[in-house]
Order: C-alpha cells, then sequence, then structure tokens
C-alpha cells in the first residue's frame, strides 16, 4: 500500500510494509490461562522518492513527530478507502 505525503516539505511516497491494527485482550475460558494478550498495534513503512525509489537520505530526516504525522497521514488515507 503505498499514499504520497510530505517530509520536511519534501513529496514522497511512502509505502507500507507492515500495518496490523491492535487487538484487545480476548478471554475464551473460565480458567487461569484462558486468555489471549492484548497486542499493540504495528505500523511499519519506507520512504520512496517521487519516482518510487528507495528514499534512505529522507528516512535519515525522520523524527518522532514526523513519524506521527505520516501515522496521521496514513489514517487519513485508509478512511478514504471506505
Amino acid at each position: 500500500m503505498e499514499f504520497h505525503t510530505k517530509v520536511c516539505g519534501i513529496p514522497c511516497i511512502v509505502k507500507v510494509t507492515s500495518y496490523h491494527k491492535a487487538e484487545p485482550m480476548r478471554i475464551y475460558g473460565s480458567g487461569y490461562g484462558d486468555c489471549d494478550p492484548p497486542e499493540p498495534e504495528e505500523f511499519e513503512f519506507h520512504l520512496l522518492d517521487r519516482k518510487g525509489y528507495p528514499a534512505k537520505w529522507l528516512e535519515c530526516k525522520l523524527t518522532p513527530d514526523i513519524e506521527e504525522k505520516i501515522y496521521s497521514d496514513f489514517q487519513t488515507y485508509l478512511e478514504n478507502l471506505n
């Protein structure tokens, strides 16, 4: 899955390599071990230049704030698919 965004004002493509929604704890029995633990959300991606080539030089500019923006852009992209 790919979508367009900007990192530090530079247009690029985000290629999502792995995404799994968070799963809450699941209890399926009455015994102590009859449950599955909660699983956190997983979101992994690579940055590509506008031509679709890997942009390692752009990944070096990533900060936690920029990663949050990319995740937010991804959520918006998913909402627009539906």
